[in-house]
């Protein structure tokens, strides 16, 4: 037995297929890792704008500077070293600090999961 899709149940399919990749790059926006091995690198200004995880995130939150960055860091002496170090660069970014979130209990002991949280106001 063959199927046949009608044309518009054609285009059904597309903007549903849309949708998905949509919801799914915005999805990533909200969430990023960063891998140890991306972090072990000589860091200054220009090499770190080379990062794409941290691109990714500064972009995302200048979308809108009302969000907050929170870092989930693995815990431990080396997880806080790391988060602090981190921190200080997202600052000279342009993420003020006041937007920084710091919260032990990342995915993994070499991953800072750098997750957008959007603030919402009572009016």
């Amino acid at each position: 037995m063959k199927t046949v899709i009608t044309k518009p149940g054609r285009l059904v399919c597309i903007f549903l297929l849309n949708c998905v990749f949509f919801v799914n790059a915005f999805a990533q926006a909200d969430r990023v890792e960063l891998r140890a091995e991306t972090w072990d690198m000589p860091r200054h200004g220009e090499a770190l704008l080379a990062v794409p995880e941290l691109s990714t995130i500064v972009k995302a939150w200048m979308g809108d500077t009302q969000q907050k960055i929170e870092l989930r860091y693995p815990g431990g002496e080396e997880g806080e070293l790391w988060v602090e170090e981190l921190r200080g660069w997202l600052v000279s970014l342009g993420v003020p600090s006041s937007a920084i979130l710091l919260t032990p209990g990342s995915d993994a002991e070499d991953i800072i999961n750098m997750v957008l949280i959007k603030v919402v106001r009572n009016k």
